[in-house]
């Protein structure tokens, strides 16, 4: 069983990493100059493909974001920890590698 002092040094780690993707999503939302000049075609599909990464970039950023969110809630509401499949205690080491995970090793498989 997590301590409350092991708890508190997750929280601290899910919401520096928290913080730190907000900024990642900041810079990532600010809508890139690609200049006016639109008359070669390769470039239009070479703009079209990086504002493509951009997006999925951004999706990928959101969706951590919204992991630790629902890993703070957990620790807010005592159930941080806590396999959502099998409701057994995950083990440290996992949580050591993702903090935010919300299933055990042996339910991740």
């Amino acid at each position: 069983m997590l301590t409350p002092e092991k708890i508190e040094v997750y929280r601290k780690k899910l919401e520096a990493e928290r913080a730190h993707l907000i900024s990642e999503l900041k810079s990532l939302e600010k809508t890139p100059d690609f200049g006016s000049d639109v008359d070669d075609h390769s470039e239009k599909q070479d703009e079209a493909e990086e504002l493509s990464a951009d997006l999925a970039a951004g999706q990928a950023l959101k969706d951590r974001v919204n992991e630790i969110d629902s890993a703070l809630n957990k620790i807010r509401t005592g159930e941080y920890g806590i396999c959502e499949n099998c409701k057994q205690p995950i083990a440290e080491k996992e949580l050591e590698l993702v903090p935010e995970t919300r299933l055990c090793e042996n339910c991740k498989k």
